[in-house]
């Protein structure tokens, strides 16, 4: 098996390339020999770890956030190739969900033996995937203007997802969406809709507490309009995962596909990667990417 470490160089407050270099000599210093590729452009890692791994069986090792999981696990779904998840990015949410560790040395270590756990992903409009969580309206746009935090030095990844909610806030936007499920259909204006696979995002949000990566389901929480007031009283509780008894949240963990269309344009985050759109279709693909999930 080759064993591959691809890199976001920009990922990490820029130190993608660094942390890169310290998982090869962990690696070696185990007799892994192991090579390293660094992003140039947007989608590379997708186009390269889907032509390497369908010539060869590969454990890639992903430095950079969850955009960069994205990347690796477009290019590897329904192959026998694999992915060591480091947190080398900013909200780290996948790593979060998969390792109970956060050091990468530990990470590495424990992950030399350990063989990989078979996790879904959303197979989404357009040919695109989707590993961690799904979202529309408030939450998108919160990771929309992160990045006019995203440089700020000495702050966590949390913090600034902190400033970037506070920034929201003025624009007070709720969207008018059609949400239809394999179980429901609902037409009304949302705060916020998240589509989960796994389980946390926003630097440790949890939007939907059921939800787990390897059930062949997928959870959807849709938060119904709010006032500005409204939200300052519900992003707190919606942080702390306080809401699931909220009249506001709907919150159902029994799906299987999801179709989300809206007559305007509304931010839709894909694992952190923002566009607009106005309409979006996830089905649930089981046991699609093999994960190395690193136990305590």
């Amino acid at each position: 098996m080759k064993h591959i470490i691809m890199v976001n160089p920009i990922s990490g407050r820029k130190n993608g390339f660094k942390h890169a270099i310290i998982v090869q000599k962990l690696l070696k210093k185990y007799n892994i020999e192991s090579s390293i590729i660094s992003s140039t452009y947007s989608g590379e890692l997708k186009k390269l770890s889907y032509e390497i791994s369908n010539k060869q069986k590969t454990r890639f090792y992903c430095i950079g956030g969850d955009g960069t999981l994205n990347e690796i696990v477009s290019g590897i779904v329904n192959t026998d190739s694999e992915i060591v998840v480091l947190p080398c990015g900013t909200g780290n949410d996948f790593s979060r969900y998969i390792n109970e560790y956060s050091s990468l040395r530990k990470i590495i270590i424990n992950s030399i033996n350990e063989k990989p756990t078979k996790v879904d992903v959303m197979k989404l409009s357009g040919n695109r995937y989707c590993i961690n969580i799904l979202n529309a309206g408030f939450d998108a746009l919160v990771a929309y203007n992160m990045n006019k935090f995203r440089w700020i030095p000495l702050i966590s990844g949390t913090a600034k997802y902190n400033l970037a909610i506070l920034y929201t806030l003025f624009f007070n936007r709720n969207y008018k969406l059609r949400i239809k499920t394999n179980e429901y259909v609902i037409k009304n204006k949302f705060t916020l809709v998240a589509v989960s696979n796994a389980r946390y995002y926003g630097g440790g949000i949890i939007p939907c507490p059921n939800s787990v990566a390897d059930d062949g389901k997928l959870s959807v929480c849709a938060v119904g309009p709010t006032s500005l007031f409204t939200k300052i009283i519900l992003l707190p509780k919606y942080k702390k995962c306080k809401h699931e008894n909220l009249k506001l949240a709907n919150i159902n963990d029994n799906i299987t596909s999801v179709s989300i269309v809206s007559n305007r344009k509304f931010p839709l985050s894909i694992d952190g990667e923002i566009i607009y759109t106005n309409r979006i279709r996830a089905q649930i693909i089981k046991s699609a990417v093999n994960i190395i999930k690193i136990k305590k």
